[in-house]
Parts: C-alpha cells; sequence; structure tokens
C-alpha cells in the first residue's frame, strides 16, 4: 500500500495531485472497515500511521466514530403484543419431547403455566448474570482511586492554562512527532520521561516543548479512537502553584475541565504529568489509575 499522507502542492504535476487524491479517497473509504477492524494488521498499521499526520483523516473518523456511539445509544424496539401472542401460542403447540427414560404419570400442565415458567427462568437467569456483573463493576470503582478536582479555575493555574493552550494549538494541526522520537525527547529533557502504561492507550508521537518559557516534554496517545496529550514537567513546575499542591497532597490525582477539555495531573518520578483530551471526565480518570496498577504489575513481573 502506498504512503498517503498529504503533500505540499508545489513541485508536482495536476496528474500527481490527482492521482495522490484518489489514493487519499481510498484510504477514507477504508476507514469504516478499519473502525470494525475488518482490515488484515499491515493494512491497519499503515492507516494508523498515517492518521498520526493527517489532520483530515482524524476528522473523518472522529465523525464515524461519533455515527456509531449514536446508533448504538438508540432504543431497541419493543416486539408488537401480537408478535408476542403468536410465540406464546407457538410455544404452548409444541409437541413435548419423548424421552427414553421411563416415568411416572404427571398431570398435564397448562401452556399457560408452561410460557411463565419459562419467562421465569429466563428473568431469574438474566437477573443472577446483572448481579454479577453489577457486583464485578462495583468492585473495579472500589479498586480505583477517585481524583479530586482542582479548587480554582484552569485558567487562573499558569501550568495548567498553558497546557491548554498548547493542546489547543496542536489541536489545529498535524501532530509534530512520532512514537520512534520518543528517546530522543528523553535525552533532551533534564527529567524523567515515562510514556503511560494504561490499557487501551497507544503512543503515536513524541516531541518536545516550552510551556510558560520552561521545557516540557509531550506523548501523544491514540485512545478510544481520540488523541489524549500528555505533557510531562519538572517537579519544581509542577508543584509551583499552591492550588495544585493542595490537590495532590493526599495522593489522588487532580482533574480540571475547561471548555471540552479534560485535564488530569498527578506528581510522577522526578516529574509532573499533566493528561489532557475531549474524552469523558469518567474515562480520563481512569488512566492514572490504570497506569499505576500496569506499573505494579509490570514490578511484580520482573
Amino acid at each position: 500500500m502506498s504512503d498517503w499522507s498529504p503533500r505540499p502542492q508545489g513541485g508536482t504535476t495536476p496528474e500527481e495531485e490527482a492521482a495522490r487524491e484518489a489514493q487519499h479517497q481510498l484510504l477514507i473509504d477504508l476507514l469504516a472497515a478499519y473502525l470494525d477492524a475488518e482490515l488484515p494488521a499491515e493494512t491497519r498499521a499503515q492507516i494508523e500511521a498515517h492518521l498520526v499526520g493527517c489532520a483530515r483523516c482524524r476528522r473523518e473518523l472522529r465523525v464515524q466514530h461519533e455515527v456509531r456511539r449514536l446508533l448504538g445509544s438508540e432504543p431497541l424496539a419493543a416486539a408488537p403484543p401480537t408478535f408476542q401472542a403468536r410465540i406464546a401460542e407457538a410455544i404452548a403447540a409444541a409437541p413435548i419431547p419423548a424421552g427414553d427414560i421411563p416415568r411416572a404419570p404427571a398431570r398435564r400442565v397448562s401452556a399457560g403455566v408452561a410460557f411463565a415458567a419459562t419467562t421465569l427462568l429466563v428473568v431469574l437467569g438474566l437477573g443472577a448474570w446483572a448481579v454479577t456483573v453489577r457486583g464485578d463493576a462495583e468492585g473495579v470503582a472500589r479498586a480505583q482511586p477517585a481524583t479530586r478536582t482542582l479548587p480554582a479555575r484552569a485558567a487562573s493555574v499558569p501550568l495548567f492554562a498553558d497546557v491548554l493552550a498548547d493542546y489547543r494549538r496542536v489541536a489545529m494541526t498535524d501532530l509534530p512527532g512520532r512514537s520512534r522520537d520518543l528517546e530522543a525527547v528523553r535525552s533532551a529533557m533534564p527529567f524523567a520521561v515515562e510514556a503511560l502504561r494504561a490499557p487501551g492507550l497507544r503512543l503515536v508521537g513524541a516531541w518536545t516543548t516550552e510551556l510558560g518559557g520552561e521545557p516540557a516534554a509531550v506523548l501523544a496517545y491514540r485512545v478510544d479512537d481520540r488523541v489524549v496529550l500528555q505533557y510531562l514537567v519538572s517537579e519544581e513546575r509542577f508543584f509551583r502553584h499552591p492550588a495544585v499542591r493542595n490537590a495532590v497532597a493526599d495522593g489522588r490525582p487532580v482533574t480540571s475541565i475547561d471548555g471540552g477539555q479534560v485535564m488530569v495531573a498527578w506528581p510522577a518520578r522526578a516529574a509532573g504529568v499533566v493528561v489532557v483530551g475531549e474524552l469523558a471526565p469518567e474515562r480520563m480518570s481512569q488512566i492514572p489509575a490504570s497506569d499505576r496498577l500496569a506499573r505494579r504489575g509490570a514490578r511484580g513481573a520482573e
């Protein structure tokens, strides 16, 4: 498969541009199959590499993902009463299967009672399944540490304001780095740069920037077909504002929402972490807890 990334207009002929646009349109046509996991691994890898540098295709992917979400949230229509009655009649009219094991004569059970008993078994089975799932979900929720809300507006905390401004700037352009640049970013920073290990996160880019004139590392992840950015700054910069110091003093990550962006921040090894994205606040708050659990598992395996 060829490289579908858009190129500047200069230096190419109209025929070359037309051919390249046709290839790009082919990629857009494949995004639906990509979302449905219907493509071979090689094709998926090439599409993911293209998505890192193509804002146009990332927008198209978000649109298709939103359409699927809306369709999935539509309630199922209930079966009409006449259809339910026909099912009951069919069950009542079905012959009782003959068994090979002799049994004592039993009183004939009416069709209505048989249907009610069958329905009760199904309901009880679904109820037991629901209780099990709910219990598992509640256990997971209890295992995840809660976050605290930042006791100040994000714009009043220079670090958070700088992160938001940089995130919004990056969101309007192509991502400046690729995942293979991570080692170069690590060597350029005076503090530790550790990638998130939370399940469901895939590193797609890494680069350096400045926040308020101070160095920062930026790591980009694909999460639920959206891009989330992780900013890493020095400990001194992270703990500078009293609102942040007070919020993380009890060991819990701190969250803040500004417009459509959700930020989650916590101190890491010799650095501070701020993750920002446009996921639901509940989904964003799971990232630090999942990262912590993943690191514990990795240490236990060593």
